[in-house]
């Protein structure tokens, strides 16, 4: 057994004692959920950025960059955009909301049921996105043990569900900060080691087609489809919002969901950096989606190599423990509790259980899926398409009523469905369809049936 090994083997040993240390500390529901919603700037910040920065933000980027320079780093950059766009216009509005999800936030504002449907769709979400980043930690497994993809993917799922079961929003609270900084340490030996390798700067321009130093090597139709999916659909994610809600104030969460997106922007950067070194340094791989464990491999000497495995280990476990936890918190508080009206201390043991039975079908629709990408474009069509309707005109559309809305989740839900199938889930039709049936929906209903009277608080405003 090498020194990386036992690098990596050690990292994960540490993860679940935080779980351990965690679970100590919880107290209730609160705690297991949101961390008690006390977390300062300098804790929030690094946490908003680690579930963030996922298999789509760090595989996905460096892999389409392998494929298309520069410009395949704007997966990243969409999602950094789109945290920096919710810091400046609703993450203040977002944490002062007594919620746990999104969804509990739509029955509130529309009632009838509207959060059970909606929460049925960020399930969905969630769960495809957890499964993105085991299908990443298994790819880097299967390069550092040269044991299969299904093998790495249980090995590394289980793991991470173990400490996110057993502590929740504090462990991963805890483990987020730890990531956090393997990820900078990281990313920064990568690249620093890469850049060598390749012999210099100056040496890496000349040796790469000049449309792979732009940000245009990728066709308008994608730029698109990642706009609406990937920017839209950031911004109305369950483990996003999850996050911010922790925040101790409505002044961290601006701040601290701006700074998270500008990070994401440079972390978008640096993954194309190394997309482009790995297409220098390892012309023939046989999937793209090997590229960065591939350039580990390639120029990380022996005991450093494991570091940087662990720091890109912490990207997707950072964000499998908060999309997991996302999804039990979806069903446990917006499907589970009202209809069996559980009290405080119920909804804590469910939410376990919960947690426990959404990592272990995670884990499973990970190895059948394998793929990073079929997973990601499948969650973001939801989400946007289904979803980004709805949430936007609670926050903002005074008029929108409880029949438009579950009439929009509904009708977008079928119409991204048939379009997947009829265009694939790299298109944009299954999110611009799902969006502009949903929004035509929702205002037609609205505008037909008026005004609901239960939709207004006493002062005549939308409820929240």
């Amino acid at each position: 057994m090498n020194i990386d090994v036992v690098i990596v083997i050690a990292y994960f040993a540490m993860m679940i004692l935080c779980g351990i240390i965690a679970m100590r500390r919880l107290t209730g529901t609160k705690d297991y959920l949101l961390a008690d919603r006390n977390l300062p700037f300098w804790v929030f910040f690094p946490c908003l950025s680690a579930v963030i920065l996922g298999g789509g933000s760090t595989f996905g980027s460096a892999s389409q960059s392998y494929q298309f320079g520069m410009s395949g780093a704007w997966i990243t950059f969409m999602f950094g955009l789109g945290i920096v766009t919710v810091g400046l216009l609703f993450a203040g509005k977002i944490a002062k909301l007594e919620v746990y999800t999104l969804s509990e936030m739509l029955q509130r504002r529309y009632a009838h049921g509207t959060g059970c449907v909606s929460a049925v769709i960020a399930s969905v979400y969630a769960v495809l996105i957890a499964a993105v980043q085991i299908i990443a930690l298994g790819t880097i497994i299967k390069e550092l043990l040269g044991w299969s993809l299904t093998t790495g993917i249980m090995m590394g799922g289980m793991v991470t569900v173990i400490y996110t079961l057993i502590g929740g929003m504090v462990a991963i609270t805890i483990t987020d900060m730890i990531q956090f900084v393997l990820m900078i340490i990281g990313v920064l030996l990568l690249m620093l080691f890469g850049v060598n390798a390749a012999g210099g700067i100056g040496s890496i321009t000349t040796a790469v087609p000049p449309e792979f130093l732009t940000l245009t090597n990728i066709s308008g139709e994608r730029m698109l489809g990642l706009f609406l999916s990937m920017f839209l659909g950031i911004m109305i994610g369950q483990d996003i919002w999850q996050r911010i809600l922790t925040a101790r104030n409505q002044e961290v969460a601006k701040v601290g969901a701006v700074a998270a997106g500008l990070f994401s922007v440079g972390w978008g950067a640096a993954m194309g950096v190394c997309g482009i070194l790995a297409f220098i340094l390892l012309p023939n791989l046989n999937s793209a989606q090997d590229a960065l464990p591939a350039l580990v491999i390639k120029v990380m000497p022996v005991g450093l190599s494991g570091i940087v495995l662990a720091a890109l280990m912490s990207a997707l476990m950072s964000t499998v423990s908060a999309t997991v936890l996302a999804s039990a918190t979806l069903v446990t508080n917006d499907i589970l509790k009202p209809v069996f009206k559980l009290r405080d201390e119920s909804t804590f043991n469910v939410s376990r259980i919960v947690t426990g039975l959404s990592g272990i079908l995670v884990i499973l629709l990970s190895v059948y899926i394998g793929d990073v990408f079929v997973a990601l474009d499948t969650a973001y069509s939801y989400l946007s398409g289904c979803l980004f309707v709805p949430i936007m005109a609670a926050l903002f559309w005074p008029k929108a009523i409880w029949q438009g809305a579950i009439a929009s989740i509904i009708v977008s839900a079928a119409v991204v469905t048939a379009s997947l199938v009829a265009y694939g889930s790299a298109a944009p039709e299954p999110v611009m369809f799902g969006i502009s049936s949903g929004a035509i929906t929702l205002v037609f209903v609205s505008l037909m049936l008026g005004s609901s009277k239960d939709q207004l608080d006493g002062s005549g405003n939308p409820r929240l």
